[in-house]
């Protein structure tokens, strides 16, 4: 809903007014939800129609719209919703009389302002009912219903959802993605694995000569083998540390993407260095082992 601060805004075009999400709740609404308290107070059973309207905004709000002022002392004046029409009616003024912490209404990836009136003085005919629940909330279904059609037979309940369901399909976009990225990355590693054996069997065959020379002259194959791994891992190393530092600038595109990803995320790059310095470790031991394990003077007659 566009809004305006009373007292700090005269914009009379709805459109270039600022945006917040408005919700109608009932005063239990924070404890069922375990919503916090930031500052002043929550709404009340005395927040009725015949009384003051009141509002409270959460942090992002008053982060976004009342920075360096006190919110409490604030009001807000936002065109009236009326059931079944279309057209918004007259400005209501709404005091602030508290501020609650973030909730992410309207999606996981970023807080929006919001701002929540009594559902007293405000009433609408479509509402949704929040059930806090120590048993398993599939099995209050049947219960709910009938607490519902108790009160009025003519109420449907509908698109009942758990608190674990809404989450899921709000994070199956990600979900997905992830699935996608962990393939992507499960194909890039194979082939940086096999790229990593064929240089390294191409190198290694190229200096069978000199490794059979080595031996011949007293290296042991623990040596020979060392020193292959030696040479493959500083150009792992090198490798390993160019793409890291690509992958610290596509990390900037995987938050727009996937949800919960920070600017730098420690251990996932230290896992994934971890992976790839053993893959390459690996495909270089394999074709040193071979190379020392040929008879020294077999290598040699055939040179």
């Amino acid at each position: 809903m566009p809004f305006i601060i009373a007292g700090k805004s005269s914009v009379v075009d709805p459109s270039q007014r600022p945006l917040t999400g408005f919700g109608m709740v009932t005063p239990d609404y924070f404890q069922t939800y375990g919503i916090r308290l930031d500052k002043g107070r929550f709404l009340n059973d005395q927040d009725t129609a015949s009384n003051v309207k009141v509002a409270v905004i959460n942090e992002e709000f008053a982060h976004k719209y009342l920075g360096g002022t006190d919110p409490l002392q604030q009001r807000l004046l936002v065109e009236q919703l009326i059931p079944g029409v279309t057209k918004l009616g007259p400005a209501v003024e709404w005091q602030v009389v508290g501020v609650f912490r973030n909730v992410r209404d309207f999606g996981l990836r970023q807080d929006f302002p919001e701002m929540l009136v009594p559902f007293w003085q405000i009433p609408w005919p479509n509402t949704g009912i929040g059930v806090r629940t120590a048993e398993n909330p599939a099995s209050m279904t049947k219960s709910i219903a009938a607490a519902v059609h108790s009160a009025d037979p003519q109420i449907a309940l509908s698109d009942t959802k758990t608190m674990e369901e809404v989450r899921d399909q709000g994070l199956a976009g990600d979900r997905f993605s992830m699935i996608l990225f962990a393939a992507f990355a499960g194909v890039a590693l194979l082939l940086a694995a096999v790229g990593i054996y064929g240089v390294m069997s191409f190198s290694v065959a190229q200096r069978a000569h000199e490794i059979a020379l080595r031996m011949a002259l007293g290296a042991t194959r623990g040596r020979v083998v060392g020193l292959v791994i030696k040479e493959g891992a500083i150009l792992a190393s090198a490798g390993l540390a160019l793409g890291l530092a690509g992958a610290y600038f596509v990390e900037r595109t995987m938050q727009g993407m996937l949800f919960g990803i920070g600017r730098f995320d420690l251990s996932a790059f230290a896992a994934v260095g971890l992976i790839l310095l053993t893959t390459a470790l690996l495909a270089c031991y394999l074709p040193a082992h071979r190379a020392a394990s040929v008879e020294p003077m077999a290598v040699l007659r055939s040179e």
